[in-house]
């Protein structure tokens, strides 16, 4: 048995920069050390029609059988090179042994570059309706979309893709979902999105004492636009089939701009916690639900300017709830985005800083005047990302 071994520059020409990843003599060397092989030898070094780089050795040896693998996909001028040379040709399967598991260089480069994937989100409308404890049994509704650039876990370290943290966008629970997805202890392969939502529901939970809510978990498990159901102890999405075509003409007129505004989440809050229960925070909750809920049937209806009033109504609610999700400064940038074309907006995740989400109808208008009198604001781009975290991660 002679086999013939292809050479680095053929291969680079074949597999593009970066092969082989072993250089020709080693690979020639490893072949001509297994048992049933006889010699080995290089090919030649130019490729011929069919991606043949094995011609001149052919006609040099002009050996009884050549072997081909059975899904080669340019079979047919090798099997003309054959009939020229009187050599038969014979078609083999690729086997390997019940004990190894099948394998390839391209696979090895793959695993060793290989890292996990998450989406952020933007929050519409509805927050704080997604928490148990301060629904108090009471079903509540969220509107969301998850979006890119991704943020991403390798070999230990994250890559949040230039996202500032603190943004109200769920940077946190992107990097949670990632470590759990790591972990050598949680195969997410056999679970559904809702198991893998609810799990990062419990984890994340279990470290805050449960004060928190489901938005950002299924979020960004589930990927895409989504107007969720809450209750106690569940989570779901509305079955609402809105076109990616609809989804993309609100993107269009989006603004997500960072305040620069250092965010204290936390203060925001505690207060919620201290006012949900009084008249004036059971009429926000109430608000918010609604809100969740409308915007959702808004967008299916492509009524975008309605959209935009009912992300404002939510913001009026979520500082009724909470006086300190937004500041003297945060308010001058509102009203300056309502002067200058925002039809609607709203700080994102808990407020107190971080991102404003503003809809326009023109939105570079409205970004000029932002910058030129918040000079340190400055926009965030993003797209939506409507993979699930099973689809991003071949899970």
């Amino acid at each position: 048995m002679i086999v013939g071994v292809g050479k680095d520059e053929t291969l680079r020409q074949l597999k593009g920069p970066g092969r082989p990843v072993n250089p020709e003599n080693n690979r020639v060397y490893l072949v001509a050390a297994m048992e049933d092989v006889d010699y080995a030898v290089l090919n030649d070094d130019e490729i011929g029609v069919g991606k043949i780089d094995f011609k001149q050795v052919l006609t040099d040896l002009k050996p009884d059988i050549f072997i081909l693998n059975d899904d080669d996909s340019s079979h047919k001028p090798k099997q003309k090179l054959c009939d020229q040379l009187g050599i038969k040709i014979e078609f083999v399967g690729r086997e390997v042994p019940e004990e190894l598991m099948p394998t390839s260089t391209t696979n090895i480069i793959n695993k060793i570059n290989y890292s996990l994937k998450a989406p952020l989100r933007i929050d519409f409308a509805g927050g704080w309706a997604d928490v148990p404890y301060i629904m108090g049994g009471k079903t509540g509704y969220v509107s969301n979309v998850a979006i890119r650039p991704l943020v991403e876990y390798k070999a230990g370290k994250f890559n949040f893709s230039g996202y500032p943290r603190g943004s109200g966008l769920s940077t946190s629970t992107a990097a949670k979902l990632l470590e759990m997805l790591n972990s050598k202890t949680y195969n997410a392969e056999p679970k559904t999105l809702a198991n893998i939502g609810e799990d990062l529901f419990n984890l994340e939970n279990q470290e805050l004492q449960w004060f928190i809510g489901r938005q950002d978990q299924y979020s960004i498990v589930y990927g895409g636009f989504n107007c969720f159901e809450f209750g106690d102890d569940y989570a779901k999405p509305l079955e609402l089939n809105i076109p990616d075509k609809t989804l993309e003409k609100l993107r269009s007129k989006l603004l997500l701009l960072h305040t620069s505004e250092s965010r204290n989440a936390q203060v925001a809050v505690e207060e919620v916690y201290k006012n949900y229960k009084t008249e004036k925070g059971q009429q926000a909750i109430s608000e918010l639900v609604t809100c969740g809920y409308d915007f959702a049937q808004a967008l299916k209806k492509e009524e975008f300017d309605l959209c935009a009033k009912i992300i404002e109504r939510n913001w009026e609610a979520q500082k009724l709830l909470a006086p300190s999700s937004s500041t003297s400064k945060l308010d001058q940038m509102y009203a300056h985005a309502k002067a200058n074309g925002a039809l609607g907006g709203k700080l994102c995740g808990a407020g107190g800083g971080g991102a404003f989400l503003f809809y326009s109808h023109d939105i570079e208008k409205l970004k000029k005047a932002m910058k030129n009198t918040f000079v340190d604001a400055f926009e965030i781009d993003f797209e939506f990302e409507y993979r699930s975290i099973k689809e991003l991660n071949q899970l």
